[in-house]
């Protein structure tokens, strides 16, 4: 994301160093001398919206007559139809509540939201140009609905190509850009003008935003694939909390998952014994319960004790038993090595209720301290991690909360909590965006250790139609976007270094649960995410650079929770007879296993891996070393889904440089779409092999996670 913002910026210098009639941009000396008519200046501006001027047209314009050249292209107004773009360009700043706009180049952007939020609806067209480069680039953000929100590309008066904006889901995404790539070689010499369109009246992300529009034929500059140590900034350790895991009450994650009272597979407990050596195996740090959106209508009271009763579960229209409750959960934890981590109920509950849940867990003294001794367990338990609700910013959760009303809720229930033990971490359900994140931190941020936020990237609620392994590449940029949205929040308030980031629930995929939010649900349709045929190398390799990115953010990010460990989206496939191993399962595996404690800061400077006009860094790395800086372990990730790639790797022993070759795990498939399943359980599984070390470049096979360990020389 930062060297993606770089190039952008470097371009925009380029053109204001050429001036000149035609509105195009600098050249590059060595193509200058060539002489070549277009290397005079190798960039052509649209426009970057500084400037931008307006003119009214007809809600039934088409495209102008055809531009001849670009001459003073960045003098001549665009044409705007309805409100949505009547007022021009506006202000990366703060607009209607959206907060500032991340990614954005200069002062200004278009932005449909400014004047009326989601309600506003228009076109803005631009003049017309020639097209004289091979490719067209802009940056977009905003809504995800085709034909709704987002650009096009006219080309003598028909449309050419089309683009849409990122997200479509309350509360989920960031207020940022990403660039987009049109190659355009072949209309080169026409006419073409370039459309924003806002047709989408109200509802959640109903709004478009584009910055930079330019033709070019240098999308980015030729650079070697290498890793590099940064010479002023040390290594730093970072918190082991980031390979955490969540689960919830929901369909059979801990009935049926975790917790199965009766199976031959199952232990005294009713734990399974399977599943619990298999999160051994992942050395599980953190176990996030019970939710979720379970949580915002449980009440903990119905699971302790020995007489309980099932109640209904308002959140997933199913009944709990609660037979797995707060007791089982601490036990369960304890027995895997695992911190529990417990979420509050802020939706349907109240902030004292929290700090009964509290002194119930950690007090010998009071009603609920007592309460806990009489149920046989004399000592408390301890659970130090505590967070106030869950997504309590959306609709779809029970007792949904406004941004006037949760910043005060969050600060009462904290204080509630920190007064029966004052030793505990406390959390707050959070966004990456300053409209809710914002007023939470004036009012309750004083109390807090972490900020939660959340993040799927491929949204299946609904139709469960998972996006193939390019389209989920293109998508591994995404959630270190989300924490630098947040530290931007943290930074505003002063709070950045003292509040961190707990991202608490992420996964690729996001669960399937048609009708989740309304009276009627397809409880049936769950099923379909046990289909492990879903959990292919896409899954790994988007997981192994989430995990990248927590580390490269290690700093801030302290907790991260993978959802859920235990079926549905997980690592792990329970069924009656035993347990599958997916392909996310190995990651943490090699993560929690052969990674040193330390992060090492680096640069990557990487090839492009396009797709769909869309780019996004061919390879992606995290270095680590122990204390002494004697031991080292990379890992890299390899999105090609084909081709190995040759990367340079600053301090690789000078005696494997000599031999041509270094040991190394691989994690890879047959294919991109390869996964593992009952009866075929190690399709997708590490391997040990030995790889070549060429001109001082390691090969990186394509389509992996591959694991290099070292030692010092």
């Amino acid at each position: 994301m930062k060297m993606l913002k770089f190039v952008a910026a470097s371009v925009l210098a380029a053109c204001w160093a050429c001036g000149g009639a035609s509105g195009a941009w600098a050249a590059d000396s060595k193509e200058a001398q060539n002489g070549a008519a277009n290397a005079a200046c190798p960039a052509v501006l649209i426009s970057d919206f500084e400037n931008l001027k307006i003119q009214v047209g007809d809600e039934n314009q088409k495209a102008e007559a055809k531009a001849e050249n670009n001459d003073g292209l960045a003098e001549k107004p665009w044409t705007a139809t309805g409100d949505a773009f009547a007022g021009g360009a506006v202000s990366v700043d703060a607009q209607g509540g959206m907060g500032r706009v991340f990614g954005a180049q200069g002062a200004k952007l278009l932005n449909s939201f400014a004047r009326s939020k989601d309600d506003s609806t228009g076109t803005l067209l631009s003049p017309p140009f020639v097209i004289e480069r091979k490719n067209l680039v802009f940056s977009i953000g905003g809504g995800a609905f085709p034909g709704e929100t987002g650009v096009a590309l006219i080309v003598d008066g028909e449309t050419v190509a089309t683009e849409t904006g990122l997200f479509n889901v309350s509360r989920q995404g960031d207020e940022g850009l990403r660039r987009r790539v049109w190659n355009v070689e072949k209309y080169e010499g026409k006419s073409a003008q370039f459309l924003v369109f806002d047709k989408k009246a109200g509802g959640d992300w109903g709004h478009i935003k584009v910055d930079e529009v330019y033709l070019t034929d240098k999308v980015d500059k030729p650079v070697a694939n290498r890793l590099t140590i940064s010479e002023t900034d040390a290594p730093f350790a970072y918190n082991p909390m980031i390979f955490g895991h969540f689960v919830e009450h929901f369909h059979r994650q801990v009935y049926g998952g975790i917790f199965e009272p009766g199976s031959p597979l199952a232990d005294e407990n009713g734990f399974r014994k399977d599943v619990v050596a298999a999160m051994k195996e992942v050395r599980v740090p953190i176990v996030r319960w019970p939710g979720g959106c379970f949580v915002s209508a449980y009440h903990w009271l119905d699971g302790v004790g020995p007489d309980r009763e099932p109640t209904y579960d308002k959140a997933w229209h199913v009944e709990d038993s609660n037979e797995f409750g707060t007791a089982e959960f601490v036990r369960w934890c304890r027995e895997i090595g695992a911190e529990p981590f417990i979420c509050a109920n802020a939706g349907t509950g109240t902030s004292e209720e929290m700090s009964d849940w509290v002194e119930y867990c950690n007090l010998n003294i009071g009603r609920y301290g007592r309460m806990r001794q009489k149920h046989g367990y004399a000592e408390p338990f301890g659970v130090k991690y505590w967070s106030v609700g869950n997504e309590n910013w959306g609709r779809h959760e029970m007792g949904a909360k406004t941004v006037a009303e949760w910043g005060p809720f969050v600060r009462e229930s904290g204080k509630l909590a920190l007064n029966t033990d004052p030793n505990i971490k406390l959390f707050a359900a959070a966004l990456p965006d300053e409209g809710w994140t914002l007023p939470l931190l004036k009012e309750a941020g004083y109390l807090l250790d972490y900020v939660s936020i959340h993040g799927y990237w491929d949204f299946l609620a609904h139709v469960d139609n998972p996006a193939p392994y390019l389209d989920c590449m293109l998508r591994t940029e995404r959630p270190e976007a989300d924490i630098r949205r947040t530290l931007e929040v943290l930074d505003r308030v002063g709070m950045r270094g003292r509040v961190k980031i707990a991202f608490d629930e992420w996964n690729l995929r996001g669960w399937h649960h048609p009708g989740h939010g309304s009276p009627k649900m397809d409880i049936a349709a769950r099923d379909k995410n046990d289909k492990n045929s879903t959990y292919t190398m896409a899954d790994a390799l988007f997981s192994a650079c989430f995990l990248n990115s927590c580390l490269r953010c290690g700093r801030d990010v302290e907790i991260a929770c993978f959802s859920p460990m235990i079926n549905t989206r997980g690592g792990l496939y329970v069924h009656k007879d035993g347990i599958v191993r997916r392909s996310t399962f190995y990651v943490f595996k090699l993560y929690t296993n052969e990674l040193e404690k330390n992060v090492v800061p680096t640069r990557i400077d990487a090839e492009r891996l396009t797709h769909k006009n869309q780019t996004t860094p061919l390879w992606d790395a995290a270095l680590t070393c122990d204390d002494a800086q004697k031991n080292f372990a990379l890992a890299v990730v390899n999105k090609d889904p084909k081709e190995s790639v040759a990367i340079s790797v600053d301090s690789l022993p000078a005696s494997a440089v000599e031999a041509g070759k270094i040991d190394a795990t691989v994690l890879s498939g047959s294919s991109p779409d390869d996964y593992n399943d009952v009866g075929r359980e190690n399709n997708v599984v590490p391997r040990k092999t030995t790889l070549e070390i060429k001109d001082g470049r390691v090969q990186i096979p394509a389509c992996s996670l591959t694991i290099i360990r070292w030692k010092a020389e």
